[in-house]
């Protein structure tokens, strides 16, 4: 990263390469290499924190004293910058031409972390902020995209890590490696340009067989891994800690493609998922005001939480439930079976259903264990003035016992599977 060991270039003799955004950062990846660089990858870790607790305006403006200093970092370089760019949310990109290894690159990694990382708060409101950096030097052959991919994933071990905070990318990376920062690139790119797809699985009462809803699903369509399933891509959004992001994403294009069903849909309702973090004190305002914004009415609206979503904040998730519920909105327990699940949190949780995970169906027309359970969560349910709604439904002898257990809802591949909008419209307008 550098190329005399003698002094520093001044900023006032060089031409510093301007802050660019997503779309540009894209094009710049997919061009071809002009030789030798290092690829440095900033992100804030805890900006989410920082809008939380001092609102939005206060994160915009870390973001801004961060771009910044990372311009005063490129103009002590001892090497040209050649591209500089904002990623999605938290995230900013520097490429130095020349990829010297060694101590050069940790000294410049530390440097970085040491201009950035300073206080940006005000005189009377200090303002400490938690970065990580990730450092990846390009190997002949390798295209621009296979330098970022590598550098996704070192951010991602920094953003995990305690202590030291940053990470030099490895060289080698076996066949999963290989995959997982693939997918990583692919999903960030994807998340920041608004293409991650919904789809719609339609969910159904037990005892009529009528359409009541559906629940959205998100899926990515990648030339060389094929479909990338809801799974998964919050798996690489956990790795590149944007699950909050994702989760985002997905609720409101599902809200929206919802609130433009036909008025002859107008009863079907919506079920989207929702992970822990999200349960801060402005997601349930956030929300509401989405539904307000779109013309979603809230009482069509299910939110459905993992088990594990429920146990981590109880205080925090019960408070922002609460309001949800009493705007209408209705809340499922997804998974139900499979985590820590308790009767005390179902006692204290503002809840309307049960959802069984789809992994307790297969073998429920049976007459052993697996019916067993699901008799006692069903009765359990009931008690407690809970509905029940059964995932991963494929054969009619397991919707028959369904039906002879008292559940009420249903949704799988034996009447329909996931379904693009557009095809579920039509789907949905020809049960009528």
């Amino acid at each position: 990263m550098h190329n005399t060991p003698s002094k520093l270039i001044p900023a006032e003799s060089r031409r510093l390469p301007p802050v660019l955004g997503v779309r540009a950062t894209h094009k710049w990846l997919r061009d071809a290499s002009d030789g030798p660089h290092t690829m440095l990858l900033l992100g804030i870790k805890d900006l989410k924190q920082i809008n939380d607790r001092l609102g939005h305006g206060a994160g915009d403006a870390v973001i801004r004293k961060i771009a910044q200093r990372m311009r005063a970092f490129a103009a002590q370089q001892l090497s040209p910058i050649s591209f500089a760019a904002r990623l999605s949310g938290r995230e900013f990109m520097l490429v130095v031409k020349g990829n010297a290894p060694g101590k050069h690159t940790e000294q410049a990694a530390q440097k970085l972390l040491e201009m950035v990382s300073a206080d940006l708060g005000e005189p009377d409101a200090a303002l400490p902020v938690n970065v990580r950096v990730a450092v990846a030097l390009s190997r002949a052959g390798e295209t621009r995209q296979q330098v970022a991919a590598r550098a996704m994933q070192a951010l991602a071990q920094a953003y995990a890590r305690k202590g030291r905070r940053f990470v030099v990318a490895d060289n080698d990376v076996g066949a999963v490696g290989a995959d997982r920062q693939t997918l990583d690139v692919a999903m960030r790119s994807a998340l920041a340009e608004r293409q991650i797809a919904i789809v719609l699985q339609p969910q159904f009462e037990v005892s009529s067989g009528k359409l009541i809803g559906a629940e959205a699903l998100a899926r990515l369509r990648h030339p060389v891994l094929g479909q990338i399933g809801a799974g998964e891509l919050f798996d690489s959004a956990d790795r590149c800690d944007l699950r909050e992001e994702l989760s985002n994403h997905i609720q409101h294009e599902a809200i929206t493609i919802a609130a433009a069903w036909p008025a002859a849909l107008g009863q079907l309702r919506l079920a989207v998922n929702l992970g822990a973090e999200e349960l801060t004190d402005h997601y349930a305002p956030r929300l509401l005001e989405l539904l307000s914004g779109t013309g979603f009415r809230a009482d069509r609206l299910t939110l459905e939480l993992t088990e594990e979503s429920l146990v981590r904040d109880l205080h925090v998730a019960a408070g922002q439930l609460e309001l949800l519920r009493l705007n209408g909105v209705r809340i499922a327990v997804d998974d139900f079976g499979t985590g820590y699940s308790s009767l005390a949190y179902l006692k204290a949780l503002p809840v309307d259903y049960l959802k069984i995970d789809k992994s307790m169906t297969p073998d429920i027309s049976g007459g052993g264990k697996d019916r067993i359970i699901l008799r006692a969560i069903i009765a359990m349910a009931k008690a407690l003035g809970l509905l029940i709604i059964a995932e991963g439904v494929e054969r009619e002898e397991d919707l028959a016992m369904l039906q002879a257990e008292d559940c009420d809802f249903f949704q799988g591949f034996l009447r329909a599977p996931p379904l693009t909008p557009e095809a579920f419209t039509a789907f949905a307008l020809a049960m009528i």
